[in-house]
């Protein structure tokens, strides 16, 4: 008996074996497409490739593993197989249309708009079309590929003759609006549009299309129509609702915005996260008061999900730099999850907030470590440019700002980061684009305001500067903010009594500026001996004698009273003996005064204590170059460029001790093109370039350079000097005496005096 037993089950096994090893390709796909059907796609994937292996030529099973490939994302693989399927199975419409729209995703998503992909859909609409003349998915692939050509006309004749098989898809009808639009018939569009959400109520697209078109042509009234339709139309949707709510909060209307939003909380059972959402929307306005208040609330309600909410507090207060309050909040977090990032993105905030570099450094390894795990983290992006600008990595700092963006476009945080970096470094237009795009999603934002403000004030736009501060002065009238801007305003405009009455007014609430404001407004109207007195009798009466030596040594300075800027910095490097700031002040005040190995001395001392310092890096570099020694002014350059590599003052300068040294002529070419590439109408730059292509013996080339230069120019006796120089090397003496003539006129200095005397010198042999 045993013996049959342990005989039959082998058996048993090997009969099993044999039908799993005699199923066909079809008896695979029908396992897939009940795993497909559950929504299994990794199951059903691995089915379906046992067909095609069982059979290479199995079309059905390349169809079914495409689109299951498709739905695990897998583009690539995706389309090899829906090719092969329709290579395979050229008569089966439903393949060509799947192919189709797969390569029409694609053509639609690739700016470049790629030839193979519209060669490819051509041809599958042209089949599909051959079979039925009107078939609905080659008529509207055709309508497709005529609007990306701009063949408006026939794009519409193709969607309308779709929509008549088939009508009101929203996907055809959608696209065939966009045309009207393109094509000058409002009107149409507009119908046609509003025809669809009457048919699809749940298309949002056509919303979406119609939105934008009110909004441009600031059809605002329209615009809240359409988009309390959709909320109406869709009222499962809080997506919907937020989108209605920051249209309220973009016109400045507090109040709609508040009740549109009280509409979702007043419904949990329909919007169970909604303190979550509101929460998020209100940390997109900047508003943190009232998102904190949210998350807490839903915290409250939903002590399931606490963490979550918690997470986001955290998030909220590492937004405003508050590392502090965040590591409040972490400490409950790590009771849930010991180890949790957002622990450790909150203890990089806190190193970050130190300001030692050592502790900054290690922030940023932290936040670059977490942004390597979660790289589409727009907080961590975000806080990650943080303190790459606390190290003072503002390129980089940019970059981590601007991908933030990408992740999360009206994220308030970075755009104002922008705003900030563009104002400091001066770009004023780009200052303003930043802050419109703040003020886009939050009208009352002060910060943006007062960003665009200081912007139009630095273009000289100051009508507009002075309208908008008024405003912002009524509607905050204990800002002091707002009225040092108004001040800077009246010295802009040369309003000296209101200026100086209006600094003396915040001289109690922030002394040290008002003085530096009034130091700026005796300096403008030629009374420095005034501001120097000024600040002499203050230096007698602060405690915190710092910020008042710094106006001293800088009025002194401006004076040029050299021996007592030079007294005051001294004094502050007493009391600031590792501040590399003031050794380049120091150095900056010895040039001035024609002592340049002190000045060396000084910037060497600086950049000892800020190594990684560009600025500083580069006044040394300039400083190698002035007295004679190239070759270390080389090096000091190219230190600046592997800290900064956009630097286009080290990659012109670079480029000019090079031509002094008599080496690299092709580096230095490559370095004054790039300079001049990036701001062709900085003349420095092109006379560089200039005279590189002199010393290459490119004399057409560098005439070029140098007739647009006197023509700008026409009184810098550089420019003319070496205009006269590549004539001379062409042979035109004539030309070249009449310009040295002009330009030894013009030359105020001695050296540059006896160098064109020189050249005139030898013209006239």
């Amino acid at each position: 008996m045993t013996r049959t037993v342990f005989l039959t089950i082998p058996l048993v096994l090997s009969a099993g074996l044999l039908v799993s090893c005699r199923q066909s390709p079809q008896q695979y796909v029908d396992k897939g497409n009940t795993f497909f059907t559950a929504g299994k796609y990794d199951d059903a994937i691995i089915n379906y490739k046992k067909a095609v292996q069982r059979d290479p030529k199995f079309g059905e099973g390349y169809y079914r593993l495409g689109l299951a490939e498709l739905k695990t994302g897998k583009g690539r693989e995706a389309y090899a197989a829906l090719n092969s399927a329709s290579t395979l199975l050229p008569d089966r419409a439903d393949v060509k249309v799947s192919l189709a729209d797969f390569l029409l995703v694609a053509y639609f998503r690739d700016k470049n708009r790629p030839a193979a992909l519209y060669t490819q859909l051509t041809k599958l609409s042209d089949d599909l079309i051959a079979k039925d003349p009107n078939s609905y998915d080659g008529l509207r692939i055709k309508g497709a590929l005529a609007w990306t050509d701009g063949r408006l006309k026939e794009a519409e004749a193709f969607f309308q003759k779709a929509n008549a098989g088939k009508p009101m898809q929203a996907s055809v009808v959608t696209m065939w609006v966009q045309v009207l639009f393109r094509d000058g018939q409002p009107e149409e569009a507009e119908r046609l549009a509003q025809e669809l959400i009457k048919t699809h109520k749940d298309s949002g697209p056509i919303y979406d299309l119609l939105y934008t078109h009110y909004q441009a042509q600031n059809r605002l009234a329209d615009a809240e129509n359409i988009l309390r339709a959709k909320v109406n139309n869709n009222p499962g949707n809080i997506n919907d609702v937020l989108e209605l709510a920051m249209f309220y909060a973009s016109a400045g209307k507090r109040d709609q915005m508040t009740a549109t939003l009280q509409r979702v909380l007043n419904d949990p059972k329909t919007f169970p996260d909604a303190r979550l959402k509101i929460g998020d929307f209100y940390g997109i306005l900047h508003d943190w008061p009232e998102a904190l208040r949210q998350y807490q609330a839903g915290a409250d309600a939903h002590p399931k999900e606490k963490v979550i909410y918690l997470k986001r507090i955290s998030d909220a207060w590492l937004a405003q730099g508050k590392g502090d309050q965040a590591a409040a909040v972490v400490a409950e977090i790590l009771k849930e999850h010991p180890g949790d990032d957002v622990a450790k993105a909150v203890n990089a905030s806190l190193l970050m907030k130190s300001g030692q570099p050592e502790k900054v450094q290690g922030a940023v390894n932290d936040f670059q470590e977490l942004v390597k795990k979660q790289p589409d983290n727009p907080l961590l992006r975000f806080a990650l440019g943080q303190a790459l600008l606390a190290k003072g990595d503002q390129n980089e700092a940019a970059a981590q700002f601007r991908e933030s963006l990408k992740q999360r476009p009206r994220y308030l945080p970075s755009i104002m980061a922008l705003a900030k970096l563009s104002l400091s470094k001066k770009d004023y237009t780009q200052a303003l684009q930043y802050a419109s795009s703040a003020l886009a999603v939050n009208p009352k934002l002060t910060e943006a305001r007062l960003v665009r403000t200081a912007a139009l004030v630095d273009t000289q736009q100051y009508s507009e500067a002075r309208t908008e501060l008024t405003a912002l002065a009524i509607d905050l009238p204990q800002n002091t903010e707002v009225q040092f801007q108004l001040a800077s305003l009246d010295l802009s405009e040369k309003k000296y009594p209101q200026a100086e009455t209006r600094l003396d007014q915040l001289y109690p609430k922030d002394k040290y500026r008002a003085l530096a404001g009034l130091a700026e407004a005796y300096r403008q109207q030629g009374q420095l001996d005034k501001a120097l007195s000024r600040l002499t009798l203050e230096l007698g009466k602060s405690r915190d004698t710092v910020p008042i030596h710094s106006l001293l040594a800088d009025t002194a300075m401006r004076a040029a009273k050299y021996d007592l800027a030079l007294e005051q910095y001294q004094q502050l490097l007493i009391l600031l003996p590792k501040s590399a700031q003031l050794q380049m002040r120091l150095g900056v005040v010895y040039q001035l005064k024609g002592d340049f190995a002190k000045a060396l001395a000084s910037f060497q001392e600086a950049s000892d204590l800020a190594p990684r310092d560009p600025v500083v890096t580069g006044a040394l570099a300039d400083a190698f170059r002035m007295t004679g020694r190239n070759d270390e002014a080389v090096a000091a350059y190219r230190r600046v460029l592997a800290l900064e590599p956009e630097n286009l003052n080290a990659i012109n300068n670079l480029a000019y001790t090079l031509l002094d040294t008599g080496g690299a002529p092709n580096e230095a070419q490559k370095l004054a093109e790039q300079a001049v590439q990036k701001a062709p109408r900085n003349p420095s730059y092109a006379d560089t370039l200039g005279m590189v292509y002199l010393k290459k013996n490119l004399d057409d080339s560098a005439l070029q350079v140098f007739s647009g230069l006197t023509q700008r120019f026409p009184d810098n006796p550089v420019y003319r000097y070496h205009y006269a120089l590549t004539l001379t090397q062409k042979g035109e003496k004539s030309k070249a005496k009449t310009e040295l003539e002009v330009a030894l006129r013009k030359s105020p200095s001695d050296q540059l005096r006896k160098n064109i005397q020189t050249s005139l010198a030898k013209v006239q042999q």
